[in-house]
C-alpha cells in the first residue's frame, strides 16, 4: 500500500511538470511570436516527452494497481495467484462450454490472465473478446470468463445463457448465488456447469477495469470489489459440490 501511494505521488508531480512544461512551451510559442519551424519543433517535442516518459508512466502505476485489487481484492481468497496482463485464456475453453457460437476463429482475443486454487479447485479467469453469432446476425462478445476445475467433483449438469434461470430447479442458496452472478448486468450471465468443472461468461464486465492515477490509494478504496463475480462463483462451486455429496450420501 505504501509503495503504491509513492508511486502514485512520483505520477501527480510527473503530470504536474508536464502540465507546466506545456504552458511554459505555449507561452514561448505565443509571446515570443516563434515562427511556424520552432513552433512545430516544440510542439513535437512535448509529443514525444508525452508518448516516451509520461503515458508509459502512468500505464506501469494504474498496471501496479490493477494488479493489487486483482491479487488482495478480487482474488483474495486464491492461493498461488498468478497474474498476467497481456496473456489470456485458450479460446478452446470457450468453444468447449459450448454457451455461444463461436466464430472467432483467429479473431479470439484475451488478457488479464489469472490462475490460482482454493483448496482443491482450481481456478482461472481472463477477459475474453471474440465475433458470435447472435440471432442469425454477427456481432461481439466482450467480458470476462471464469473457469473452476475440481478433480473429483460431480456438479450437478445446469446451464444458464443470457441470464435466463426459468426453470432450473436448485436449493434457493444455490439459486441466490446465481441471481448475484449475473445481477450487475441483466442478462450478462452465460454459465455451463456438470462432471467436475464450471465455465461462467459475463458480458460486459471485465477483470482489467479502468484506474483514475489520480484516486487516492486508501485501506477503504482497496477493500471496494470491483469484481465481486468470483467470489460468488467460488461460494457457489462449493455449495454445488457439497449439495452433490450429500444428495449421493
Amino acid at each position: 500500500m505504501e509503495s503504491l501511494r509513492r508511486r502514485r505521488t512520483g505520477i501527480i508531480l510527473l503530470s504536474l511538470g508536464y502540465f507546466l512544461c506545456l504552458l511554459a512551451v505555449g507561452a514561448a510559442v505565443f509571446l515570443n511570436d516563434a515562427g511556424p519551424v520552432t513552433a512545430y519543433g516544440l510542439i513535437a517535442f512535448c509529443a514525444a516527452v508525452y508518448l516516451l516518459l509520461v503515458r508509459p508512466a502512468i500505464r506501469r502505476y494504474t498496471g501496479a494497481v490493477r494488479e493489487a485489487v486483482l491479487e488482495h481484492v478480487v482474488c483474495q481468497d486464491l492461493e498461488g495467484f498468478c497474474y498476467s496482463r497481456k496473456e489470456g485464456i485458450s479460446p478452446q475453453v470457450v468453444r468447449d462450454s459450448g454457451l455461444l457460437a463461436d466464430n472467432s476463429g483467429k479473431a479470439f482475443a484475451s488478457r488479464e490472465h489469472i490462475t490460482g486454487h482454493k483448496g482443491g479447485m482450481e481456478v482461472e479467469l481472463a477477459d475474453v473478446a471474440f465475433p458470435i453469432e447472435e440471432e442469425s446476425q454477427n456481432s461481439m462478445f466482450n467480458g470476462a470468463c471464469l473457469c473452476l476445475r475440481w478433480p473429483g467433483a460431480d456438479f450437478p449438469a445446469v446451464e444458464v445463457r443470457q441470464g435466463n434461470l426459468e426453470g432450473l430447479q436448485l436449493p434457493k442458496g444455490q439459486m441466490e448465488l446465481l441471481e448475484d452472478l449475473g445481477a450487475l448486468i441483466p442478462g450478462s450471465l452465460y454459465l455451463r456447469a456438470g462432471g467436475e468443472s464450471i465455465t461462467v461468461l459475463l458480458r460486459g464486465r471485465f477483470l482489467g477495469s479502468p484506474i483514475n492515477p489520480l484516486m487516492p490509494v486508501t485501506e477503504q478504496s482497496m477493500a471496494v470489489n470491483p469484481f465481486p463475480e468470483a467470489e460468488r462463483l467460488l461460494a457457489l462451486a462449493s455449495l454445488m459440490r457439497l449439495g452433490r455429496r450429500a444428495t449421493k450420501g
